[in-house]
């Protein structure tokens, strides 16, 4: 099958400074070969060439979605589990669990304490008591949006013999009532007590399953992902795609072998390390380094915050260790292992206190064993000291903002911290004014992959929440925010010479809109839809 392509009489928006805009690009051999006017690019094609009239439609680089679950989003869908991101109030959660799919287990995914009416304001808790009453001796396990805890009823808990006495384990904790009873609520590693029994699809299901997925993101122009929880299982589903030619988005996999425990100790990291083929791969799928936690997440009381909890603490680092300055050297190992190996590292932090204890430990890295071009990243950079801006520019360290969880997570965060630091959340804008590199994510499913969304966040369209909106002097123009999506996402993958923007050389991704995102109204902008999304030269939606 050809990969070459001409698409003339539109509105081609390379992204490269030294391109500017065109009316026409020419595809060959899975690459970008020509960008211009329609005439100079149509001479260029060889005699034969399919040709697409894009009647004034806009091409933009193919979307790179830089944070995504590609695998945990496939087996997220209605065939596998019970979606309650939408149930408002417990009896919607009832609705929804009866009609949970069949099977030994019934699992669910997405609800929050902010959006279940009877938990948002106080007349009840999340408690196994209630979920019994609904699931009976089935067990269950509802998986919270934020993916750092679980709801679980009596049978689970029994299944994984947790009792009043069953301690907590490190970096995770088991919720328990004034008796000492557990309330049904695992928060952080206590997770793996029971999700670690959970029935797992067959090869062919989860394969199909991604696959599908794969076509589902290609429909909103999305050509490229990075997974950021892949342990070695999941690495061999992908190129099992892949060596059956199923693949219709470039991924890049970090390697993780904990989860669902964020703890990691540098020991075993080192360990993990040894057994793998880090060099492996190619432009469709790669592994880009490895990923991290530092800590959890401010929902949960969980992130290391400087500021304490209206409750009392300031959460804490996940690092083994007893006491933060134990795990503040863990951290520093752990940073320090993959350094010396020459492994790009990206790192889960949400509070500002862990923040700068990760670019410390990224600081004492680069002292001891300078890699002048490591490019090691902070995953959702939640909440940043104003200090560590500048060390973040100092240490060529990118950030990987959430801007989805404005809206969806708003009301949740405001609850902890309050508006005026919910306000300063994912500050793009500083860390693009000192020269961060940044580039924005989904982190689905724990939201909807839908970019638009993300962009007119960050632009200040009105939202679904009053929570969903930086400060106005913290917006970005469109183009910026497109940016976040397509070329930030690129260089931190080093891989801003084959993708990112539309050149002669590059990739040949693209995807064509039925609109132009830059200058399209906010409703217009949500409205947005590909009507054709290209993959190295070759149509997959």
């Amino acid at each position: 099958m050809t990969s070459d392509l001409l698409l003339r009489g539109g509105l081609v928006r390379t992204f490269d400074t030294g391109m500017g805009n065109a009316t026409a690009i020419l595809l060959s051999g899975g690459r970008v070969v020509a960008v211009g006017d329609d005439d100079t690019v149509s001479a260029a094609a060889a005699p034969g060439t399919p040709s697409v009239d894009l009647r004034g439609r806009t091409v933009l680089p193919g979307i790179n979605d830089a944070h995504l679950h590609l695998a945990w989003y496939a087996l997220a869908g209605p065939e596998f589990c019970v979606n309650l991101a939408a149930a408002a109030s417990l009896a919607e959660v009832r609705r929804a669990l009866d009609a949970a799919p069949p099977g030994e287990w019934i699992v669910g995914r997405g609800w929050r304490e902010t959006t279940i009416a009877e938990f948002a304001d106080g007349r009840a808790v999340p408690s196994r008591t209630w979920l019994d009453a609904v699931t009976g001796t089935r067990p269950a396990v509802l998986h919270h949006a934020s993916s750092h805890s679980i709801w679980v009823n009596s049978a689970a808990l029994e299944r994984a013999g947790i009792t009043v006495g069953t301690p907590d384990p490190v970096a995770g904790e088991i919720v328990r009532d004034a008796t000492g009873e557990p309330t049904g609520i695992l928060v952080e590693s206590a997770q793996e007590l029971v999700a670690g029994l959970l029935p797992q699809p067959s090869r062919d299901e989860r394969l199909d399953a991604t696959a599908r997925t794969m076509a589902r993101l290609n429909r909103l122009g999305v050509t490229s992902v990075t997974d950021p929880i892949v342990p070695p299982g999941l690495w061999q589903d992908y190129r099992d795609l892949h060596a059956a030619g199923r693949m219709t988005t470039r991924v890049t996999a970090l390697l993780h072998w904990n989860w669902p425990s964020p703890t990691t100790s540098a020991a075993d990291l080192s360990r993990a390390l040894d057994s793998a083929d880090l060099g492996s791969g190619d432009d469709l799928l790669r592994i880009g380094g490895i990923k991290l936690f530092a800590d959890g997440v401010p929902t949960h009381c969980t992130a290391w915050m400087h500021r304490p909890y209206p409750g009392g603490g300031h959460g804490g680092l996940v690092t083994p260790g007893s006491g933060d300055p134990e795990q503040v050297r863990e951290l520093h190992e752990l940073i320090a292992v993959a350094q010396r190996r020459r492994v790009r590292v990206q790192v889960h932090v949400t509070g500002d206190r862990a923040a700068d204890a990760v670019v410390d430990a990224i600081e004492a890295a680069a002292e001891a064993d300078p890699w002048p071009d490591a490019r090691h990243v902070l995953i959702h950079g939640t909440f940043l000291s104003p200090e560590v801006h500048e060390r973040l520019a100092r240490t060529g360290t990118g950030v990987i903002t959430s801007s989805l969880m404005r809206t969806f997570s708003g009301p949740s965060m405001v609850r902890i911290v309050g508006e005026d630091q919910w306000s300063e959340a994912f500050p793009a804008r500083t860390l693009l004014d000192h020269g961060v590199v940044v580039a924005d994510s989904s982190d689905a499913p724990v939201t909807e992959p839908d970019w638009r969304r993300g962009v007119a966040t960050f632009t200040g369209e009105p939202g679904p929440n009053p929570f969903s909106l930086p400060s106005q002097e913290k917006l970005l123009d469109r183009e910026e925010a497109l940016r976040l999506w397509t070329t930030g996402p690129a260089w931190l993958e080093h891989a801003e010479d084959r993708k990112g923007t539309l050149a002669p050389g590059r990739l040949a991704d693209l995807a064509v809109f039925d609109r132009d995102p830059v200058t399209a109204s906010g409703q217009e902008l949500l409205d947005a839809r590909s009507v054709l999304t290209v993959l190295g030269g070759h149509m997959v939606s």
